[in-house]
């Protein structure tokens, strides 16, 4: 509950005998706020507003019929003694209306009772000045006559009939994505790359525009007024804006969310129809612009403009729905009222929160938005970085002084002059000397676990492909899919009459050199020396035609289950010579075959043993596996155990997509290995790790099943933990 100020103020002296009105052009019109009636104090001019509660509205009025603010307090006091605001809150109304130009007094300055205050504004000015050179905005153009102008042709959309078409054309264009997501996952591996800088920046900069023009003919439609338009900094990219401030004047607060939303639901209408055109033309220049407009009509807008942890639109669309104006300054407002009164011990602070349920959310608020600006700030510069390392480090370095030694420094001038803590500074410096040795010694002293993950796929132990070893006909299908079966059993029964009359050929050939040779070695003992290549010869034919009928019974390669789901169909129709029949699978021993990055590699070959593994498979996330045998093989990889672990067959391994079909033969066969072909091929090398499964009653293992395995390493303070990372991060992006 919020704490009113007190009713007399020392300051109140120096504002009582002064004649004070408000300006001409000054409006001010009621809104209700959660229930509560408020007042809108709005300067036509400046495009500035304030709210004001009732009692201080009355005293504004009274204002204007006084001789002096003394008179009009007094007046206010015999009237409503109850509800009259304290001369405190008088002085620092008067004060802020006066700052912000909306005020006029007899004589001009003497409004401001505290001098400081007035400097300390300036003094803020001038450092969001300074921090405003990565948001500098310039006005250009006053769109109003051209929005009214063109209203009509565009107004229809902004109804019933325009939100009921607009929510159609997003559910188709989220269709085709769905429909297509391995394709557009990998056309995103270029997306940041320099030759797209140009046309994504073009793109992007395109459906900011319209994205502008979405806000002001909203403005425009429900009556509001447009009078900027230009061009904004924004992390040294023009981009454009508008100012539909005046919304802020509408008493509807579903009118003020649905301009705030307006650029947004234009944006996510021009994501549809470019996913639509981007699923249904091939590789080209517009299938590129319209994987483009799809990403930054999407992505971008979700995770900026439409957060309410940033001070974009979705900001301001929760504001308006919680009906809390300056939703970010009462949260910093209240975080630094319970350190003052929690940690600091100052007792005569204001809470900006009206109830406790205000006070919870507007704390975390002020967490959650610290986190994730943090989080953005480091985000972009990574990406920034990554491509572009000068401007990378420049950023760095504004980011640094703006978001780092500014706040440092303004806090350590709070704890030094701030007169609220003229009582308690000592107490002050303790708390803070004590929170942050305890923040570093948390960081640096205290072990924490310390874990990695890899993706892998299970594989069954033994296992083999069956593959037709000879070309011929298949006449019968000698054990059925699914059975148990031994090694060198058969399976399948091939024919192959060409190949029966070579046999045949090839024997009376053999018979007809048999009666040659006889002849010769009672004739012509040289000549039978010399048809002994030949025989070899006829030999070794015999051996392959013997070796290629042998084949006509497919058998078995090892023990286990043998599955050939589609054999059975194949009965009475040709099988070329490596043609993939099925497979033979045990079912007692499985094994993980699991891919780690370069990144992570140096936690297996180092000093930071692996303590500890488990296994989670995909779809039984719910059941951990132990494993034995676990062991890291010491080189590097190009390939991956399984496709599935690429992004093309939804894994996390960055693979090339250019290639049709990796180079990977088995020797002597001019077969494709089984798990080479599209996808496997990665754009970095990769370690493998295997390790054996542990048996579980509930966890049901098929060979190629996808998992997870987590390595778990002796605990380690988060501060080296994360220094490692840094390393880490900075060695493979930069090769530093």
């Amino acid at each position: 509950m919020s704490i009113l100020a007190p009713t007399f103020d020392e300051s109140w002296h120096r504002v009582s005998p002064r004649r004070i009105r408000l300006r001409p052009g000054v409006e001010t019109f009621a809104q209700r706020f959660r229930g509560q009636r408020w007042y809108i104090v709005r300067d036509a001019m400046s495009g500035k507003f304030f709210r004001i509660r009732p009692s201080a509205y009355e005293f504004i009025c009274e204002l204007e019929r006084c001789e002096s603010v003394g008179a009009a307090w007094e007046k206010r006091l015999e009237l409503d003694p109850e509800n009259v605001p304290g001369q405190g809150e008088v002085v620092r109304l008067l004060s802020q209306l006066h700052r912000a130009g909306l005020m006029r007094s007899d004589v001009e300055g003497d409004v401001e009772p505290l001098a400081a205050a007035f400097v300390k504004e300036k003094r803020q000015e001038a450092v969001q000045r300074w921090s405003s050179v990565l948001f500098f905005k310039m006005p250009l153009w006053n769109p109003d006559a051209f929005l009214r102008a063109t209203l009509p042709a565009v107004g229809w959309l902004i109804s019933r009939i325009g939100f009921i078409g607009w929510l159609l054309l997003l559910l188709w264009g989220v269709r085709e994505v769905v429909d297509h997501w391995t394709q557009f996952r990998a056309d995103g591996a270029g997306f940041l790359g320099a030759a797209n800088l140009m046309s994504m920046y073009g793109v992007m900069v395109a459906i900011k525009l319209l994205h502008e023009f979405g806000h002001g003919y909203t403005c425009r439609k429900l009556g509001g007024e447009v009078p900027e338009m230009g061009a904004m900094l924004l992390l040294f990219n023009p981009l454009p804006y508008v100012d539909a401030s005046s919304s802020t004047a509408f008493r509807n607060k579903w009118h003020r969310i649905l301009v705030g939303a307006g650029g947004m639901l234009v944006e996510l209408a021009i994501a549809a129809v470019a996913a639509i055109v981007w699923s249904n033309t091939g590789q080209g220049t517009v299938h590129a612009i319209a994987y483009n407009a799809v990403v930054a009509a999407s992505v971008v807008t979700i995770l900026f403009n439409a957060n309410p942890l940033l001070r974009y639109d979705g900001y301001h669309m929760l504001s308006d729905w919680l009906e809390v104006p300056n939703l970010q300054s009462r949260a910093s407002q209240m975080m630094l009222y319970l350190i003052e009164c929690w940690l600091f011990g100052v007792k005569s602070g204001a809470s900006p929160a009206e109830s406790k349920w205000e006070a919870w959310w507007l704390t975390l608020y002020y967490i959650a938005s610290f986190i994730y600006r943090t989080m953005m700030m480091g985000g972009i510069l990574l990406v920034v970085s990554l491509n572009y390392l000068v401007l990378g480090l420049l950023l760095a370095v504004v980011f640094g002084f703006i978001w780092g030694v500014f706040p440092v420094f303004k806090a350590i001038t709070y704890l030094m002059k701030s007169p609220r803590l003229e009582q308690c500074r000592p107490r002050a410096f303790a708390a803070v000397t004590l929170l942050v040795a305890g923040i570093l010694a948390l960081l640096c002293l205290v072990p924490f676990p310390y874990h990695f993950r890899a993706d892998g796929v299970v594989r069954a132990e033994p296992f083999s492909r069956l593959y037709s070893g000879a070309d011929g006909w298949l006449e019968k299908v000698l054990v059925s899919s699914g059975a148990l079966v031994k090694k060198g059993e058969p399976l399948l029964q091939m024919s192959n009459e060409e190949l029966s009359h070579e046999i045949e050929e090839l024997d009376g050939e053999q018979e007809h050199a048999n009666v040659q040779a006889r002849l010769a070695l009672d004739e012509d003992p040289v000549a039978y020396a010399s048809m002994k290549t030949y025989f070899e010869a006829l030999t070794v034919r015999r051996k392959k035609l013997m070796a290629e009928r042998e084949a006509l019974v497919v058998r078995a390669p090892c023990d286990g289950r043998w599955l050939g789901p589609d054999v059975q169909l194949r009965t009475g129709s040709v099988l070329p010579k490596g043609l993939e029949l099925g497979v033979v699978q045990g079912e007692e021993r499985f094994y993980i075959s699991a891919v780690v990055k370069q990144d992570d590699v140096s936690r297996l070959f180092t000093s930071l043993q692996v303590k500890e593994t488990e296994v989670r498979i995909r779809g039984q996330e719910g059941e951990k596996l132990g494993v034995t045998d676990f062991s890291a093989i010491p080189s590097e990889r190009e390939f991956l155990p399984s496709a599935a672990l690429g992004i093309l067959g939804g894994g996390t391994a960055n693979v090339e997509t250019r290639q049709p079909m990796d180079d990977r033969r088995l020797p002597g066969t001019g077969l494709v290995e089984s798990e080479g072909g599209r996808g496997t091929r990665t754009t970095d090398p990769v370690f493998e790790l295997r390790a054996f499964l542990q048996p579980a009653t509930d966890v049901h293992l098929m060979h190629g099943q996808r998992a997870v395995a987590r390595m778990t390493l002796a605990p380690e303070p988060l501060m080296w933990q994360w220094v490692r990372e840094i390393r880490q991060l900075f060695q493979h992006t930069y090769r530093l």
